[in-house]
C-alpha cells in the first residue's frame, strides 16, 4: 500500500510540474488562466456583494409599483369627488326642496304653516289641526297602534295629524287634492265628510286624517 501511494503521488507531482513549466513558458496561457481566475473571482465577490442590493432594488421597485397603483386609485378617487361636488352644486336648489320636503325632524310648526297657506288659497275655512304625539328630542318610542296602517316608505318615521275644513264641494275637494300635492308628501288614511244640517248651509266639513314622513336616527345609532 505504501509503495502505491509513493507511485501515484510521484506521477500526480510530476504531471503538476510538468502544467507548472507549461504555464511559465507560454505567456499566452499564463495570461488566459489570469484572466480566468480574475474573472471567476470578480464572479464570486459579486455574486455575495450584489445579491443584497439586487434584492434591494426588486424590492423598491414593487414597492413603487405599488404606490403607483395607489396613486391612481386616489386620483380616481379624488376625479370622482369633484364630480359629485360639481353635481351637488347644480343640485343645491332641489336638494334644499328635498330636505324642505322630508325633513330629517318631525317639523309639525313648518307642516301646520303649509296647511294653513293650502286653506288661505282655496274658498275654505281652516277648522283645525291636531298633531299627534311626537317626541323632538331623544329616542323615540316604539308606538303600537290598535289600526293596522300601511306602512311609510323606505322604513321613515312619521307624525299623525287630523285637519278639520268646511267649505264647499267643489272647495273641500280643490283642497284635498291639492294637499295630496303639497311639497311634503301625506298618507292620507282616513277621510270623513260631514254633512250640514241645514238645508240653507252648503258648506262640508271634511275631516282628513293621515300622516307625513321624516326621517330621524335615534341617538345610539348617530353615536356610532
Amino acid at each position: 500500500m505504501a509503495l502505491g501511494w509513493r507511485k501515484d503521488y510521484l506521477r500526480y507531482r510530476s504531471y503538476f510540474l510538468n502544467i507548472v513549466n507549461i504555464y511559465k513558458q507560454r505567456q499566452d496561457l499564463k495570461s488566459f488562466l489570469e484572466l480566468i481566475l480574475t474573472l471567476v473571482t470578480i464572479s464570486f465577490f459579486a455574486l455575495f456583494a450584489l445579491k443584497p442590493t439586487l434584492l434591494t432594488i426588486i424590492e423598491l421597485l414593487k414597492e413603487i409599483e405599488t404606490k403607483e397603483e395607489t396613486v391612481d386609485k386616489m386620483n380616481t378617487k379624488i376625479q370622482n369627488l369633484q364630480q359629485a361636488q360639481t353635481l351637488y352644486i347644480q343640485e343645491g336648489a332641489r336638494i334644499k326642496l328635498l330636505e324642505t320636503a322630508i325633513p330629517d325632524n318631525p317639523a309639525p310648526d313648518l307642516f301646520v304653516r303649509q296647511v294653513e297657506g293650502l286653506a288661505t288659497s282655496y274658498p275654505v275655512n281652516l277648522l283645525g289641526i291636531t298633531i299627534g304625539e311626537i317626541t323632538l328630542l331623544g329616542d323615540e318610542k316604539e308606538k303600537r297602534s290598535k289600526d293596522e296602517l300601511q306602512p311609510l316608505p323606505e322604513e321613515s318615521k312619521g307624525i299623525t295629524f287630523s285637519i278639520s275644513i268646511a267649505g264647499s264641494y267643489q272647495g273641500v275637494v280643490n283642497f284635498l287634492s291639492a294637499l295630496e300635492d303639497m311639497r311634503r308628501p301625506v298618507k292620507i288614511d282616513a277621510l270623513n265628510i260631514i254633512s250640514p244640517q241645514l238645508e240653507e248651509t252648503q258648506n262640508l266639513v271634511l275631516v282628513v286624517t293621515g300622516r307625513t314622513p321624516y326621517l330621524k336616527e335615534n341617538s345610539n345609532t348617530e353615536e356610532k
